[in-house]
């Protein structure tokens, strides 16, 4: 069983939490990761062009936030799930302090396997109201190529038309590749009387390479 974080323990590693860290950053890191696994993590905070989508990007995608992924979704490790927000919270919260957040969705079938929702587990410590709105049809993108990946707006579904008389909404993902999913929720979402912004925590190098705006904290 993995250890609750006030243990001063790593989620990951389950070494020290003080592990890795200099003088300077013991004084002013509370961290539920150790330093040398934080340090693993490429931070980024900006918002970049996804298609044209708007997508403010907490970290870069790498091998690590991948494997970090898998076990939290596939190995249904959900407690993992708190390391990519844990400190951002409060600026999070600042920044969409008026927005319900929505997440992109996972086939119903794959949730209820899981046991949780692996995009709201991961966003569980931000303050927005949370609506999950959204259904996606039992495909598994990691086996769709591109092009089949662009076509998945056909997948997901609207519950709730309600939820288009809601001002500002934050759609919220895990990790953005083509940013088709994206793309399929805000043109389910979108209306002319309201605001749409989107954070993901992790972004596929391609469009960083391509494309980087304002940081955003």
């Amino acid at each position: 069983m993995r250890r609750d974080s006030n243990t001063g323990e790593c989620l990951v590693c389950f070494r020290p939490v003080i592990e890795g860290l200099d003088l300077f950053e013991l004084i002013i890191k509370n961290d539920i990761l150790c330093g040398n696994c934080r340090k693993k993590l490429i931070r980024l905070d900006r918002v970049y062009d996804v298609n044209g989508l708007k997508v403010h990007a907490l970290y870069q995608y790498n091998d690590v936030l991948e494997k970090w992924m898998y076990q939290i979704k596939e190995s249904k490790d959900e407690t993992l799930g708190k390391c990519f927000i844990y400190g951002l919270s409060n600026k999070i919260n600042k920044a969409y302090r008026e927005y319900v957040l929505v997440p992109v969705p996972s086939s119903i079938e794959k949730t209820e396997e899981r046991g949780f929702h692996a995009v709201l587990k991961m966003f569980a410590s931000v303050d927005c109201v949370k609506l999950n709105c959204l259904i996606k049809d039992d495909i598994k993108q990691s086996k769709l190529n591109r092009y089949e990946r662009q076509q998945i707006n056909s997948s997901i579904h609207l519950m709730d038309n309600s939820v288009n008389q809601i001002p500002k909404l934050l759609i919220v993902d895990d990790v953005c590749t083509t940013g088709a999913s994206l793309k399929a929720c805000v043109d389910l979402l979108k209306t002319d009387h309201n605001q749409i912004k989107i954070c993901v925590i992790a972004l596929h190098e391609m469009w960083i390479k391509n494309s980087s705006m304002k940081k955003v904290f």
